[in-house]
This record gives structure tokens, sequence and C-alpha cells, in this order.
């Protein structure tokens, strides 16, 4: 992955695409198929069915060609493009072992690694209860 969040003459602040999609009712509309996918993966019994078979887990829920493929290699940027909701990309990411690093770095076009070194706060993991 290169570093292009690093780039100089790329403003990281703006909130036009491609560097926010801000999430409107026709973004929500257009990706009705891959959020409504997206969180029948909270059920443990439809995590188990996606992983044994995402072509079919996939076809069961409608998703079209162009949507199954963004999940299959998991392009998470294309999904959010195509209106699909971060907390419910989330959860295929999390179904499949990755995380909101991996969909950061991917969206920013970097490592995980290259995008928890650019983080500022060191999250390494939940607070102590007794904290």
């Amino acid at each position: 992955m290169t570093e292009t969040a690093r780039d100089p003459r790329v403003d990281w602040r703006s909130l036009e695409a491609p560097h926010t999609y801000v999430y409107t009712g026709p973004m929500s509309t257009a990706g009705e198929r891959i959020n409504r996918f997206a969180l029948s993966l909270k059920s443990p019994s439809n995590r188990t069915s996606f992983l044994a078979d995402s072509a079919a887990y996939q076809a069961v829920h409608g998703l079209t060609e162009q949507e199954s493929d963004l999940v299959q290699r998991r392009d998470w940027s294309g999904l959010l493009e195509a209106g699909g909701h971060l907390q419910a990309i989330l959860k295929i990411a999390a179904t499949l072992g990755e995380s909101l690093w991996h969909i950061g770095a991917h969206c920013a076009q970097m490592s995980v690694a290259g995008m928890k070194s650019a983080c500022p706060r060191r999250v390494d993991g939940l607070p102590s209860r007794g904290a």
C-alpha cells in the first residue's frame, strides 16, 4: 500500500469525495442491500453461513454482482462509496477477521501499520476495569 495519506498535496481535511463520504439519504437507499446483508452478520449462525459459502450467502441477500465483488475483494472504500454504512461494513470486516484499522487504512491507501503509526493517540486495547 502507498502512503497517500501523507502526501502534502492532498487536503485530507476536505469533506469532498474521495476524502470523505457524507452519508446521505440517497446513499442509504443505494446501499440498502449491502447494509441489510452486513447487519445480518450480527447473528453467529449467519456469520458461520457466510464464512462457509460467502457467494451463496450474499446471493440470498440479493447483492448485485458488483456489490458481491466489493465484499469479496474487501474493498472497504468501494463499499462506502456504494452506500454502505461504516458500522454495517465493520460487521463484514469483523466477520472476516479485520477491524476498523483495516477499513481506515484501506480508505487512506496505506498499510494498517502505517495507519496506526499516523494515529496521534496510541490505542492498544480496552482500558482495565479498575481504571
